[in-house]
């Protein structure tokens, strides 16, 4: 009988540690997304790396990254082509000097993949848990991270983890991938200037309607 209690008994001191964690790790989650969702309008520059194990490659590219809340994010890649990549909740648009091609975000797994980036630099915390576990997650005004794992089975067939850090705004995103391969993106110089899209920037967006 005393074996049983002192059983019992760790098992509720584990119970309430893990409580206590969890809810640590939840107020955590709500202090970075809310900073993040704070800012109606972020520019930065991005360096993206594609590692491919199977190939033993690395392929970079670089440009410029717009979020808007009201509207999605709007990728312009610089390099090693010129092209526009479009996310919204609902559309991933795809447009180059000569071709132009959009899917609907769920009819594509790789649309659902590209709304993560458009969940984290929104601080949409409520449709990042949804898809998401929380493995881990530190918050200061100064510095944060987050470690993320797939729920949905869709998820699950495409990576294996999310890692996301940043001070004001999300600076890297680290997905571990299926079969070693990893994409790691760096994004600098962030600013909320000007507050307004250019004409340039809206006609983008507007492709996604």
């Amino acid at each position: 009988m005393r074996k049983f209690l002192l059983s019992c008994a760790c098992a509720a001191m584990a119970c309430m540690t893990f409580s206590t964690a969890s809810f640590a790790q939840n107020t955590q989650v709500s202090q970075i997304f809310t900073q993040l969702s704070a800012t109606p309008i972020v520019r930065a520059h991005f360096q993206q790396q594609k590692s491919l194990a199977s190939l033993n490659k690395t392929f970079v590219s670089n440009g410029t990254v717009l979020f808007s809340k009201q509207n999605g994010v709007l990728w312009q890649i610089q390099n090693p082509v010129q092209a526009s990549l479009i996310v919204t909740p609902k559309k991933l648009v795809q447009k180059t000097q000569r071709t132009f091609s959009q899917i609907e975000i769920d009819k594509s797994p790789y649309g659902s993949v590209a709304t993560l980036f458009l969940q984290l630099m929104s601080g949409n915390e409520a449709a990042l848990v949804k898809n998401f576990n929380v493995v881990s997650a530190n918050y200061s005004p100064t510095q944060w991270n987050v470690t993320l794992t797939p729920k949905s089975s869709l998820f699950k067939k495409l990576f294996v983890r999310v890692d996301a850090q940043g001070q004001r705004f999300v600076d890297r995103i680290v997905i571990t991938e299926k079969a070693n391969n990893a994409t790691r993106i760096q994004f600098s110089q962030h600013t909320t200037q000007p507050v307004q899209m250019m004409a340039s920037e809206d006609a983008l967006f507007k492709l996604a309607k």
